[in-house]
C-alpha cells in the first residue's frame, strides 16, 4: 500500500481543541465547622526525593506549624508529575470530608501552584506508594473560619483545582463528599518553573460524622467524564447512612440535549451503610468528537430527597495518536553561523544525545546573531522516509531561548558540509501530540514551513508533521527566540520515518463554501486512487476506493464531514 499525505482539517490542532467543562470555584463563606482534625503521622513524595535540607523537611508539611514550610522535592528535582502521600494515624475511624492547604504564592516561577490532584485512600498497607488512591467527588474549594481572604482563582475540573493565579498565600478548604474509613491522602501536582517543588507550610485533614440515621443518597450533581469513543461511564453514588440501607427503585435518562447518545441504565437496588456503588450507562458517541448531555434522575428511599436529579457530561476526544514510525539516528550537527554551544553540561550535541535529562542552548554564550540554523545529520547507510521531527523545548529561561519561531526545512543531499547541502521547504506542516508527547500542544500559528509561538508556556515533547520525503538525509531548523541573545533552549530533538516511500502527495488541504474538506494530490490520469480518514493514524475508513486520477491533481470533497469534528487525518493511496 502506498501511502499519500496527512491533512487534519482547517489545521485543527491549533484552532480546534477539544472541549473541558469547568466548574468555576465560586463559593459562600463558611463561619466554622464541627469538623475533628486527623492527626497525619508519616508520609512520602513519589517519586521524589522528597525535601531532606535543614529547616525545610518534607515533613515540616504535617508539623502543625505555619512558621515553618518545605517546598516537598529536594533542590533541582525536575520531574513531574509530582506525587505527595500522606498517611493518618492508625486506629480511629477517619470520615475524610476536607482538606485545609496553607500554601505560598512566591518563591520566585518555581513551587508556585498551577494545579492539584486530590485523592484518597482507605487501604492500610505500610508502604504508601502500594496503597490504592481514588478521586474525591463533589470537590469544591471553600473559606472556612480560619483560612485566608481571598479565596485563590480556581476553576475545578472532576478532582482538580487549577489555579488560575499565583497570587494566593495562606490558608484554604478543599472540601468534597465524605469519604468513611479514610487512612490517607495523595496530592498530584504540577507547578510553574523548572523545579517541580511544592511550596507550602503546612497540610491538614478533618473527619466529619457520618450520618447515622435514615438512608441518604451521596452523589454529585454534575458528573463530568473525558471518554476517547464509545463504552460505559459511571457515575458514583454512596450510602451516607450508617446504619440502614439505601434503596435505589429507578434510574432514569430524563433530560439533557444529547442524551440520545445515552442508554442501558444499570445500578445497584441496594447500597448498605456507608457503601458506595455506581450506575453504568452505555455512551456512544457515533464518531462524534464533541460534548454530550444527559439528565439522570435517581429514584431511592432517601427520605429528605427521594429524587436526586444529576447531569452527567460526557466529552468524546479522539483517542491518542500511537505512534508507528521509527527514530532515526542523528550522528552529527553544526550550528550556522554559530557559534555552537561548548560550555560543560550545556554543549551543542546534547540537543540529540536521547537524554532529556540534559539540555542545550544551541549557541554560545553572547551570541547575538540572527538568524541562526541547526543542521542534524542522519546515519548514513539506511533510506530515511523522514515523516515527523519531535522537540522537546524549555519554556524557562529568562527572556532568552524561549521560543518564538522555528522553520523547518530537510535535505537528501550527502556533502560531508552541513552548511554546503541544500535543504528544501517541507510540505502540509502541521503540530500535533503523540502518545507520549506533553499537554497541551504550544500555542501555535502555522504558515508554511514556519511555527510561530504565540506564547512561551510550553515545556516539553511535541511533534512537526509533515508530507513524507524519502531519501532524508538531514534537517535544518532556523529559529527565532526572545532576547538579546540567540540561543534556542532544548532538551531533545529526534526524527522519525515510516516505512514505505511515498511516490505522490497531497499539495494543498482547506474548506470549500459549504465547510466541507478539500484535498488535491498529484496525480496520474486514469490510475484509480483510494481516499481514507483516521481520527488516530492507526485505525483507518476507506470512504472510497474509485477515485479515476486527473493529469496532474485531483481533488476530493469529503462531503460526510461532520462539522465541529476536532481532529481528523486523510491519505491517498492505491488500492
Amino acid at each position: 500500500m502506498k501511502v499519500g499525505g496527512l491533512f487534519r482539517g482547517l489545521l485543527g490542532l491549533a484552532l480546534w481543541p477539544a472541549c473541558s467543562f469547568y466548574i468555576l470555584a465560586l463559593l459562600p463563606f463558611v463561619t466554622s465547622s464541627s469538623a475533628e482534625q486527623i492527626n497525619i503521622v508519616n508520609g512520602t513524595v513519589d517519586p521524589g526525593p522528597g525535601r531532606n535540607a535543614a529547616g525545610s523537611e518534607f515533613e515540616l508539611a504535617f508539623d502543625g506549624d505555619t512558621n515553618t514550610r518545605t517546598f516537598t522535592t529536594n533542590s533541582g528535582t525536575t520531574v513531574a508529575p509530582q506525587r505527595l502521600i500522606l498517611a493518618f494515624e492508625d486506629g480511629t475511624i477517619h470520615n475524610l470530608s476536607r482538606i485545609r492547604i496553607n500554601d505560598i504564592a512566591g518563591n520566585d516561577n518555581n513551587g508556585r501552584m498551577q494545579q492539584i490532584t486530590v485523592s484518597v485512600t482507605t487501604d492500610t498497607d505500610a508502604d504508601l506508594n502500594s496503597r490504592n488512591y481514588f478521586a474525591v467527588t463533589n470537590l469544591s474549594v471553600e473559606k472556612f473560619e480560619g483560612d485566608t481572604n481571598p479565596l485563590p482563582n480556581i476553576d475545578i475540573i472532576g478532582n482538580t483545582i487549577e489555579h488560575l493565579d499565583t497570587a494566593h498565600d495562606g490558608f484554604y478548604s478543599i472540601v468534597f463528599d465524605s469519604v468513611p474509613n479514610a487512612t490517607g491522602i495523595e496530592f498530584e501536582w504540577a507547578n510553574e518553573g523548572r523545579n517541580k517543588h511544592w511550596t507550602i507550610r503546612e497540610i491538614e485533614a478533618y473527619s466529619t460524622e457520618g450520618n447515622d440515621g435514615e438512608p441518604e443518597l451521596s452523589v454529585a450533581s454534575t458528573t463530568t467524564i473525558d471518554v476517547n469513543g464509545p463504552g460505559t461511564v459511571q457515575v458514583q453514588i454512596r450510602n451516607r447512612s450508617q446504619e440502614q440501607d439505601l434503596e435505589i427503585s429507578a434510574v432514569q435518562i430524563t433530560g439533557g440535549a444529547q442524551s440520545e447518545a445515552f442508554s442501558n441504565v444499570q445500578f445497584p437496588e441496594s447500597l448498605a451503610p456507608s457503601e458506595s456503588g455506581a450506575i453504568d450507562i452505555e455512551f456512544d458517541n457515533g464518531n462524534d468528537f464533541s460534548e454530550f448531555e444527559a439528565v439522570l434522575t435517581i429514584s431511592s428511599n432517601d427520605s429528605e430527597e427521594p429524587e436526586h436529579e444529576v447531569t452527567l457530561i460526557v466529552t468524546a476526544e479522539p483517542p491518542p495518536i500511537v505512534p508507528t514510525d521509527t527514530l532515526i539516528n542523528i550522528v552529527s550537527g553544526t550550528v550556522d553561523p554559530g557559534p555552537g554551544r561548548t560550555a560543560a553540561g550545556s554543549e551543542f550535541e546534547l540537543a540529540f544525545d536521547g537524554d532529556i535529562n540534559t539540555r542545550t542552548f544551541t549557541t554560545n554564550s553572547g551570541t547575538t546573531s540572527a538568524p541562526q540554523r541547526t543542521l542534524l545529520a542522519f546515519e548514513e547507510g539506511t533510506a530515511h522516509n523522514l515523516t515527523r521531527v519531535r522537540i522537546n523545548d524549555i519554556a524557562g529561561n529568562d527572556t532568552n531561548g524561549r521560543m518564538q519561531q522555528v522553520t523547518l526545512r530537510v535535505t537528501t543531499d550527502s556533502d560531508t558540509d552541513l552548511t554546503a547541502r541544500t535543504y528544501s521547504d517541507v510540505t502540509n506542516l502541521f503540530v500535533i501530540l503523540f502518545e507520549g508527547d506533553d499537554e497541551p500542544l504550544p500555542n501555535v500559528v502555522i504558515t508554511d514551513n514556519t511555527i510561530e509561538h504565540l506564547d512561551t508556556i510550553h515545556d516539553g515533547f511535541y511533534s512537526i508533521v509533515f508530507n513524507t520525503v524519502p531519501g532524508a538525509t538531514g534537517i535544518e531548523l532556523e529559529w527565532t527566540n526572545e532576547g538579546r541573545f540567540k540561543h534556542w533552549t532544548i532538551r531533545e530533538i529526534e526524527a522519525y520515518a515510516t516505512g514505505a516511500p511515498i511516490n505522490f502527495n497531497i499539495i494543498d488541504s482547506s474548506f470549500n463554501e459549504n465547510g466541507k474538506p478539500v484535498i488535491i494530490w498529484e496525480s496520474v490520469q486514469n490510475i484509480i486512487y483510494a481516499i481514507d480518514m483516521s481520527y488516530d493514524l492507526n485505525e483507518w475508513l476507506e470512504i472510497t476506493d474509485d477515485m479515476t486520477g486527473q493529469s496532474g491533481t485531483t481533488p476530493f470533497v469529503h462531503e460526510d464531514f461532520v462539522d465541529g469534528t476536532p481532529r481528523i487525518f486523510y491519505r491517498v493511496r492505491t488500492p
